[in-house]
């Protein structure tokens, strides 16, 4: 867990949308034919009071009642911001603030997970260089409770706790004393007081190096900085995980298709579901999972749009595609599949936090 973790995968969210319109084609026998095209509109939105600021880093996380848990952005401390829980009505709830456990003198929090309490589950490291990974703990009102030394020595990008207590690790084992190791993933299931229980390990996707210019001679002696600069940088094993209601939790690699693994709490991937991108190369940003539905967010870059596919949780089929989402707001925060309601986040005037729900009409 450094700094390039923060700059590269949990960008911070200062310019927002205004809310909007997306429209949404549907392909499933539960759809008719006539209704294969339908509008999604902003249905509600809400500005919340900010204390901290409005910016928040992604992503953002929601719970079977609705609540959102937003990282905030603590300028005097930005490696070390709160976690805030909003319910629907827009009322904070609680912040569950790292601060809060000074006495393991913490240098960064990162990525966390609702506990099935209500409280907060949050990964942590003390030190840099032989760092101490700790799983934070928080009560439903915010409190701190007891945190959790990781057998672990690694920097954590990908974090999530299962219902039962167990903890998904996942991110990059190097030397961080030398400048050319590049990393080893490692992905691995703890017990919930720390001890390493499983490792997993996930094929990665076929990558070309630098191809040389042509016509150009070979060079059979070549340094040791310019033969690793032709190595491509590895894929992380996962981009982000939720629980279901199973008691397994899901989680994303960040591939295209998307690859979503059923982890059972042993650390067994029961299943891999693959869900089809909108269009080629269109690739996977953020991910909700809701009763027996994955909606996943989709970039693409050429376009500059998103698109939301909706997916059955168990075949990976495609229920229906939601496109033109940006004008919502940046963040995908929540999906309920009963309700058919997709929630976004932005920043909205004077650094208020600004709900949108969004249903098609």
């Amino acid at each position: 867990m450094r700094l390039l973790f923060t700059a590269l995968l949990v960008p911070l969210v200062f310019a927002g949308f205004s809310a909007g319109s997306l429209t949404a084609q549907t392909n499933s026998a539960n759809h008719p034919a006539s209704a294969s095209t339908i509008a999604l509109h902003a249905t509600s939105t809400m500005n919340v009071a900010s204390e901290m600021g409005g910016a928040f880093m992604n992503p953002v996380k929601c719970d079977g009642e609705g609540n959102l848990y937003i990282r905030k952005l603590a300028t005097d401390r930005p490696m070390l911001g709160p976690v805030v829980k909003i319910d629907r009505e827009g009322k904070r709830t609680a912040l569950f603030d790292p601060a809060a456990f000074s006495q393991l003198a913490l240098d960064r929090a990162d990525a966390f997970s609702p506990a099935s309490d209500g409280g907060l589950y949050r990964i942590a490291q003390s030190g840099v260089l032989k760092p101490r990974i700790y799983v934070l703990h928080f009560s439903s009102d915010g409190s701190p409770s007891s945190p959790t030394r990781l057998d672990a020595d690694m920097e954590v990008y990908t974090f999530a706790a299962f219902a039962e207590g167990n903890f998904l690790v996942s991110g990059v084992k190097r030397d961080l004393l030398n400048r050319n190791d590049r990393g080893q993933n490692f992905t691995a299931v703890f017990s919930a007081d720390g001890r390493e229980l499983a490792q997993l390990s996930f094929p990665q996707p076929q990558a070309t190096t630098k191809a040389s210019r042509p016509g150009a001679p070979s060079k059979q002696a070549q340094t040791t900085v310019a033969k690793e600069a032709e190595k491509p940088v590895p894929m992380l094993d996962l981009a982000d995980a939720e629980v279901g209601r199973d008691g397994n939790l899901y989680v994303m690699h960040g591939s295209s298709p998307a690859l979503v693994y059923v982890v059972a709490p042993t650390g067994k991937v029961i299943r891999t579901i693959k869900v089809a991108p909108p269009v080629p190369g269109a690739t996977p940003a953020a991910f909700h999972l809701s009763e027996n539905q994955l909606a996943i967010l989709f970039g693409d870059e050429k376009a500059e749009r998103q698109t939301v596919v909706v997916a059955d949780a168990e075949t990976g089929r495609k229920i229906a595609s939601y496109a033109n989402a940006p004008e919502l707001g940046p963040a995908f925060a929540c999906f309920s599949a009963n309700e058919r309601v997709f929630t976004f986040l932005n920043l909205g005037e004077g650094n208020t936090l600004e709900v949108t729900r969004a249903a098609p009409q």
